[in-house]
């Protein structure tokens, strides 16, 4: 379902879309690099087609710019996005929603693949949340198989990231409902889902889109659909940025550490020898090494993430040079001699890094 147009313009909403404009603004977009650097993470390499879940909202019609910039201005020919659409069919309006999908498609010059869902004999206000989400996956799937692509992009961020942590931990969860949205599972027939904005904040994701000048959809029926969610993304969150600025950010962050904690073995006690850490993503390196240092000294929980983050860079660089990286009053974290460890001494706190 597409059709022929101006790629300047769309048709579906009467807003010039000047594609090479759009190219531009999400290649020199930090997200672009964000982007590019999970896609190779989740070995998404070659050039075989990507379908791209576009609903016509704001996330994904971010994540839809900047895939189409890295396949064309960054890295050509890598990767082939295919625009793929599910018309939930629960509202009149909602086939004006593919339209407009499928026109903004048209204007990148993207392949375009929709599907309209079927609730024959059910009531449409009947139909829950859990049930559209279910029957969009599938279709999606069915869209992906369609188009000979093994992956399926979704534009789930760090806020979504937060708000299913908050929500899991009203509700009740251990470690694996701490660890939120997987940044990438199984869909089924051979097909998986990659989520690699997980890391963006929405603020970042609206001002991409406006900059561009691309126009979004709405769908109300979301707000009615998951009100406990959106109690959280209007409320709850707000609240807790207005006590804490960046606290969704570091909800979600927590996140990524509690799926790391869970999927990786922990390294024995110290010291350890610096090349056994080449081999893990930077993630597993500061989930093990906070773990190992809060064990040895409870203060080190309250130590700051940029301290820990300097520690993953020391460890995953070839510098050779002896490094020391104050972590609470009197305990260190050392490197020498390519060997990584802890030390207690009774000196003041002062600086960093050596």
């Amino acid at each position: 379902m597409s059709r022929a147009v101006d790629p300047r313009t769309d048709s579906g909403t009467g807003v010039k879309i000047d594609c090479g404009h759009v190219e531009l603004v999400a290649s020199r977009s930090s997200l672009a690099e964000l982007v590019e650097r999970r896609l190779e993470a989740c070995d998404i390499r070659d050039d075989r087609p990507v379908l791209v879940a576009v609903s016509g909202g704001v996330d994904s019609t971010a994540l839809l710019a900047l895939v189409a910039a890295i396949a064309r201005r960054r890295h050509p020919r890598r990767l082939r996005p295919v625009v793929g659409h599910v018309d939930h069919a629960l509202r009149p309006e909602s086939s004006e929603d593919a339209i407009a999908v499928g026109d903004l498609a048209a204007a990148l010059d993207l392949p375009f693949r929709s599907a309209r869902l079927d609730w024959s004999g059910s009531d449409a206000a009947d139909v829950s949340s859990s049930a559209a989400r279910d029957a969009r996956w599938a279709a999606l799937t069915r869209l992906a198989v369609d188009a000979g692509a093994e992956v399926v992009l979704a534009a789930h961020h760090a806020d979504d990231q937060a708000e299913t942590v908050l929500l899991r931990l009203a509700r009740g969860t251990g470690l694996d409902g701490l660890s939120g949205i997987p940044e990438q599972r199984g869909l089924g027939s051979g097909r998986r889902v990659v989520r690699p904005l997980l890391a963006a904040r929405r603020e970042a994701i609206a001002s991409l889109v406006e900059t561009a000048g691309l126009p979004v959809r709405h769908d109300p029926t979301n707000d009615r659909r998951d009100r406990a969610r959106e109690s959280v993304r209007h409320d709850v969150l707000p609240r807790l940025e207005s006590i804490h600025p960046g606290a969704a950010g570091r909800i979600a962050a927590v996140a990524t550490e509690a799926r790391a904690a869970a999927s990786v073995p922990g390294l024995g006690p110290p010291p350890w020898r610096r090349e056994i850490f080449d081999a893990f993503d930077s993630t597993g390196v500061g989930t093990w090494i906070r773990a190992a240092a809060i064990g040895l000294e409870p203060a080190a929980a309250s130590t700051p993430r940029a301290t820990w983050d300097g520690i993953v860079r020391l460890l995953l660089d070839d510098d050779p040079a002896p490094k020391r990286i104050r972590i609470a009053a009197g305990f260190d974290f050392t490197l020498r001699r390519g060997l990584a460890t802890f030390e207690h001494h009774d000196a003041a706190p002062n600086s960093t890094v050596e």
